[in-house]
């Protein structure tokens, strides 16, 4: 309702000062009588211009703000995949069955976690990339590369949705590994192993 509004009192306020032109410049023979209508549209025009302005400037103001707080939503969603994911890399440097069966228990609460916010928060781009990796890990369980390779490919999705651009140059995979497991991914890429 308040859109309408706001349409119709701007038709009417161009409707008054087309009027105000077209009397002055028609029916109006004293110059200074013209001069005086044409000053009164000149201040009714920077009048709108100002408060247009200051208007367009609240409504962009607003829409960054609620930018932001989706941005810091989907970020403490987010959270709880990046939790998971090192929970499950950590679980393949430990030794104790009872250490892992820790660890593999929080990665699964997290990864709960990120499911339900990632029914409110994720686009649908994102949720259909997760669907992919799911599935990739289930039929990849047995090759640990493969699903370092495809967490890599969902992390990359998770920065698009954050609003960072991937050139396809980092391989975000190697802030995870250290670096002779960096040096040793660089080497099967380069074979052609991955």
């Amino acid at each position: 309702m308040n859109k309408y509004l706001q349409t119709f009192l701007a038709i009417i306020m161009i409707l008054l000062v087309l009027s105000l032109i077209v009397w002055a410049i028609f029916f109006i023979n004293d110059k200074e009588s013209k001069i005086m209508v044409f000053g009164i549209v000149g201040a009714i025009l920077t009048a709108l211009t100002s408060v247009a302005t200051v208007s367009l400037n609240h409504t962009k103001a607003k829409e960054r703000e609620l930018e932001l707080i989706v941005l810091k939503e989907k970020q403490k969603v987010f959270e709880h995949f990046y939790n998971a994911y090192f929970e499950m890399l950590k679980t393949t440097k430990e030794q104790s069955n009872s250490q892992k069966q820790k660890l593999l228990k929080n990665s699964e609460n997290e990864i709960l976690m990120f499911k339900r916010g990632l029914m409110n928060w994720g686009s649908e781009k994102l949720i259909s990339s997760y669907f992919m990796y799911d599935k990739s890990l289930i039929q990849n369980r047995d090759d640990s590369l493969k699903m370092l390779i495809e967490g890599n490919i969902f992390l990359k999705e998770l920065r698009k949705e954050m609003g960072f651009s991937d050139s396809g140059k980092l391989n975000i995979l190697k802030i995870v590994l250290d670096a002779q497991s960096r040096n040793d991914l660089d080497e099967k890429i380069e074979k052609g192993n991955v």
